[in-house]
């Protein structure tokens, strides 16, 4: 059951979609960020990248939120009605929306300083191609934010999809190993870090949730979503 651009887009100004989106947009900072998020100065989030790229980028959320963060970045997605919402909705300046598919990728190798991709990889049908495609439009980083198959989430919908479909009936989880398995092909690729966020239900208490999603190291790999990077040979980051 595929949801409408808006119906999609809508959802972060949901109490659930603002808790989860916070919660991934943190990894991405952290995994993304050349120095000490804390170490930046107030107000000033730029990681002085020139050109990022947001591969799956639907309606457009995490492209705006990329734009903040970098001097040009494009967003692509295969669907025409989420880039034509994401150009309502989200647009600015220094970011360009392009109709792609992200499994051949319209660009010269190397043409982004890092290329970013948030959940999109669970929907791809070659998760390996579009990783390769990223890879190798990439120059220092690739960021994928997964849903993790070793989580409550991946039960929570696994157990909900026996009843009805859902929005993710068509969505394949993944674990560390498969996606650093998929890096591993690169010999570009010369470091894979992962990160976790859990997602945990229940906000009736989110207070108390929101304290323990701070108290769980980040390093344990069983949380909802999963931040992994593949650095690349020849990291300039000591420069930017």
């Amino acid at each position: 059951m595929a949801l409408t651009a808006e119906e999609y887009d809508n959802w972060y100004n949901t109490e659930r979609g603002r808790y989860i989106s916070e919660l991934e947009k943190g990894i991405l900072l952290k995994m993304m960020t050349p120095v000490n998020i804390q170490d930046l100065e107030p107000g000033n989030l730029s990681l002085k990248l020139e050109n990022c790229l947001d591969i799956g980028c639907g309606t457009g959320y995490f492209t705006h939120f990329l734009g903040g963060l970098c001097k040009n970045v494009i967003g692509m997605d295969k669907s025409l009605d989420m880039l034509t919402y994401a150009i309502k909705k989200h647009k600015s300046k220094n970011i360009k929306y392009l109709i792609a598919q992200a499994e051949s990728l319209p660009f010269k190798d190397g043409s982004f300083d890092i290329s970013i991709s948030i959940t999109s990889i669970n929907f791809f049908k070659n998760p390996a191609k579009a990783i390769s495609e990223a890879v190798r439009v990439s120059k220092i980083k690739v960021f994928l934010g997964v849903l993790n198959k070793l989580s409550i989430l991946s039960l929570l919908k696994k157990i909900k999809g026996f009843f009805k479909e859902t929005s993710y009936s068509d969505a394949c989880f993944y674990g560390q190993r498969e996606i650093t398995n998929i890096f591993s092909e690169f010999p570009q690729i010369k470091g894979v870090k992962s990160q976790y966020t859990y997602f945990l239900p229940f906000l009736v208490i989110h207070g108390i949730l929101s304290v323990i999603e701070r108290i769980i190291p980040s390093s344990i790999p069983f949380g909802g979503f999963m931040g992994i990077t593949g650095e690349i040979e020849g990291d300039k980051r000591s420069s930017i």
